[in-house]
């Protein structure tokens, strides 16, 4: 939420005593990157980007993660909260961070939060808001179309936590959906980026790759990106026949009944689970293609990275995201929860190198608008913009 700059705070419930804003810089210099992990996913990875998108473009970036998970690289300085959680969890130590994160902001001198985290919880965001966040500049992210992940229940608490705040979003489609549920007007779009040039090269082909494959990527986890849909639909497809094997790179809770599936489709020999990967470019380029089934997305990093090594996508037209990127030269979208089109198409491109060709040599250039050159003037513009406010 955006506060006055000549504000002075008082002591909150913690006792902590706040500096007076007017130190804020004229432009905003110290960012701070709030995520609840920097592992696992595509929001942790597009987060990771980021620092380096802003340290590069010269902001002192302070990465601050909740939970002890770092997997991705990144810029700037980390803040490891998860270091003071212990095996309870309990509310004493859940105030222990919330006074070491709050002291952090203030011996910085923090100019931006940039707030990654899922934010279910109306009580815990009023206490967020109301003793932790006075005196800064804040932007909550939202990072899928999935509202409820970001935005508490009931719609008339977050109306009223979030009616002033400052949000940043990944598509138009997401900005509307917003305005149309809660009203809120100070909504702004800045998509995902990619360091386009990063994967201009040759990737080797790994070595456990004994067959042509197709590619899926992500958390298993229930309801998101429906991987037991996709097997199933994999498994009437032609490409068992065809020998093209699924590689499923990701982990989650479901890994076990995944597995299970496929033994029960009887072609648990065909469909290879990576679990996380980190560094999953020389899968995704010697792919024939990247598949995306989604129930929901945001602004699809799988996608963006399936481009950028050149790999074509067929994406279900989810809300939201494949929409943005696949331009009819680049892949195949199919509509959304039409899993007998997604067989289709599936069976369709296996076949047809010709067109894989096409969408191959398209793919680069499809996706230029969306490198860090073209993306990080949109994020200067905006702290800029933000702080001026």
């Amino acid at each position: 939420m955006l506060y006055s700059p000549t504000k002075r705070i008082l002591i909150n419930a913690l006792h902590l005593k706040l500096k007076d804003t007017q130190t804020l810089k004229s432009k905003p210099q110290n960012i701070c990157i709030l995520v609840e992990s920097l592992a696992g996913g595509g929001a942790e990875r597009s987060a990771a980007l980021l620092t380096q998108m802003l340290t590069e473009a010269g902001h002192a970036v302070h990465l601050v993660t909740i939970t002890d998970k770092i997997g991705y690289e990144f810029s700037g300085r980390l803040y490891n909260l998860g270091k003071y959680k212990n095996a309870t969890n309990g509310v004493f130590n859940k105030l222990k961070r919330f006074q070491h994160f709050k002291r952090y902001l203030y011996e910085q001198e923090i100019d931006v939060v940039l707030d990654f985290r899922m934010r279910r919880n109306a009580l815990k965001e009023y206490c967020i808001q109301r003793y932790l966040y006075p005196g800064f500049k804040v932007v909550f992210m939202v990072r899928s179309s999935h509202l409820n992940y970001y935005f508490p229940k009931p719609d008339f608490a977050a109306k009223r936590l979030f009616k002033e705040a400052g949000i940043c979003v990944l598509t138009e489609a997401m900005k509307q959906s917003i305005e149309q549920r809660f009203g809120f007007q100070k909504i702004k779009v800045i998509p995902n980026a990619i360091n386009v040039s990063a994967y201009q090269q040759d990737f080797t082909s790994p070595d456990d790759v004994i067959r042509p494959y197709i590619l899926a990527s992500g958390r298993l986890q229930k309801g998101v990106k429906q991987f037991d849909k996709l097997i199933e639909t994999y498994a009437k497809s032609e490409l068992p026949k065809l020998g093209i094997d699924l590689y499923i790179l990701g982990q989650g809770e479901m890994l076990s009944e995944l597995q299970q599936l496929a033994e029960d489709l009887k072609i648990a020999d065909k469909i290879i689970f990576k679990g996380f990967v980190k560094h999953p470019e020389p899968y995704v380029a010697h792919a024939l293609f990247t598949v995306l089934c989604s129930a929901f997305e945001g602004f699809p990093r799988v996608i963006l990275e399936s481009l950028a090594c050149g790999t074509p996508v067929i994406a279900i037209d989810c809300p939201t995201g494949p929409r943005e990127l696949l331009d009819g030269t680049n892949g195949i979208l199919v509509p959304h929860q039409d899993f007998e089109a997604l067989k289709e198409a599936m069976n369709r491109l296996a076949l047809d190198e010709p067109t894989r060709n096409r969408f191959k040599a398209a793919s680069q250039k499809s996706i230029r608008k969306f490198d860090i050159t073209q993306v990080t003037p949109q994020w200067q513009s905006y702290l800029n913009a933000l702080y001026d406010d």
